[in-house]
């Protein structure tokens, strides 16, 4: 049953991922898609680390398709040029991937 709703989960959160990251892809030079993805991944996944319930391996499926390494790699390599770009990219996607995940394990409680 977990299984199944792990594979649910990842089914929902690979489109999911695709239709955010292209909504922003086309409208902003940044891959700000990919930043919200993983920001929003890494807090959910905080909300239910502790957590041992079917709900947690739907969430798991999902936040595992959702979040994306990757992506995030091939666009650090895209932006290598443009050093700002890259910092930003860089070192946003941790520092806003680590406080959400810290502040979804501080809501859990």
């Amino acid at each position: 049953m977990r299984l199944t709703l792990f594979l649910i989960g990842a089914g929902i959160g690979a489109p999911t991922r695709y239709v955010i990251d292209q909504f922003f892809r086309g409208n902003y030079k940044f891959p700000f898609g990919i930043l919200i993805v993983n920001a929003v991944g890494s807090f959910l996944l905080g909300l239910v680390a502790k957590q041992d319930s079917d709900l947690t391996f739907l969430l798991f499926g999902f936040c595992g398709a959702l979040t994306t390494w990757s992506a995030f790699a091939l666009d650090l390599f895209a932006e290598r040029r443009e050093r700002s770009l890259f910092a930003v990219n860089l070192f946003g996607n941790y520092l806003i991937g680590v406080a959400a995940a810290l502040l979804g394990l501080w809501i859990a409680g």
